[in-house]
């Protein structure tokens, strides 16, 4: 019987923690299909585990505990991948709640396409309210059907709702690189490699996952530093893949260049009439401004040191 592993990192969220548990909990349409739950604590103190042990006692499938000190996005994802078991190895942020059909369908993808990868849309929402203007930058929608090639969109892609081939893609010992700890883009590299290596990813529009922002994130501050982080990291993967993409990077930084232009002008024309509109022009002129500035002295943190994304 084919196995999956869940991994699931935390870092000091029990409450949201709780929620992304019971939703793994209630999966259904696991046909022929076995499931373990990985929790990786990444608090110093381990003060999840006894929240971890409680929930575990009505689950139905195995949960193993592991406890990585060391702080980290990466550590904690690569410390999850070292005692998976499963043919494929799926993981879900602690910020989110799977639907009760996720599991199944990134799995049929994977028989229907083989597939070395499956990727789930992303639903935003919001934490105690309505999310407002701030979805679209919290969400993950791709208008493709059923087991559709999405190897060309790897960019906008990441490891929260995802499945992977462990054979395929997971065998290295460190496969998310611990130098983008706190920065993030530790899962964009892995698909850029993955990419290169000739691996192909496919889309499960049914695997839908809900990711719960909590009220402090829903500010244009943030979002403006998200974004400019993420545009970064689209150019600065490219760097650190062997050997490096200059071809590639040089296109990143002219579509930023363009983008600084359209949306500068776009965020002073709407200032006057629509100030959420104005906002949200300067959050993708950030995004922009990112792909130009992606040297390492201009990267915010957004992971580690009690900032968590």
């Amino acid at each position: 019987m084919d196995r999956v592993s869940v991994v699931t990192p935390t870092y000091h969220r029990p409450e949201p923690l709780r929620r992304a548990l019971v939703s793994l909990f209630q999966q259904t349409g696991l046909r022929e299909l076995a499931v373990e739950i990985v929790v990786v604590d990444n608090s110093p103190d381990a003060n999840a585990r006894e929240l971890v042990e409680t929930l575990s006692a009505r689950a139905p499938f195995p949960v193993v505990y592991v406890s990585e000190p060391r702080p980290g996005v990466a550590n904690a994802r690569n410390a999850g991948v070292a005692v998976a078991l499963g043919r494929w190895v799926a993981f879900l942020d602690d910020d989110e709640e799977a639907d009760p059909l996720w599991l199944a369908a990134l799995v049929d993808v994977a028989r229907d396409t083989g597939a070395d990868a499956v990727f789930g849309p992303i639903e935003a929402r919001a934490e105690g309210g309505d999310i407002g203007p701030f979805a679209p930058f919290f969400e993950r929608r791709i208008d493709r059907p059923d087991g559709a090639d999405i190897t060309a969109l790897a960019a906008r892609l990441g490891t929260n709702n995802s499945m992977f081939d462990r054979r395929a893609c997971l065998s290295a010992p460190v496969n998310f690189d611990p130098g983008l700890n706190e920065v993030g883009g530790e899962d964009s590299l892995l698909l850029q490699k993955l990419v290169k290596s000739g691996r192909r990813f496919h889309f499960a529009p049914r695997a839908l996952v809900r990711e719960w922002a909590p009220r402090r994130r829903l500010t244009w501050a943030y979002v403006k530093k998200r974004k400019f982080l993420s545009g970064q990291i689209r150019v600065f993967v490219q760097n650190m893949t062997n050997p490096g993409r200059p071809g590639i990077i040089a296109l990143w930084m002219a579509a930023g260049a363009v983008q600084t232009l359209i949306f500068g002008a776009a965020t002073v024309a709407a200032a006057p009439f629509n100030a959420d509109l104005s906002q949200k022009m300067a959050a993708r002129l950030h995004g922009g401004l990112g792909k130009i500035l992606w040297a390492p002295r201009f990267r915010p943190a957004l992971y580690g040191r009690g900032l968590v994304s």
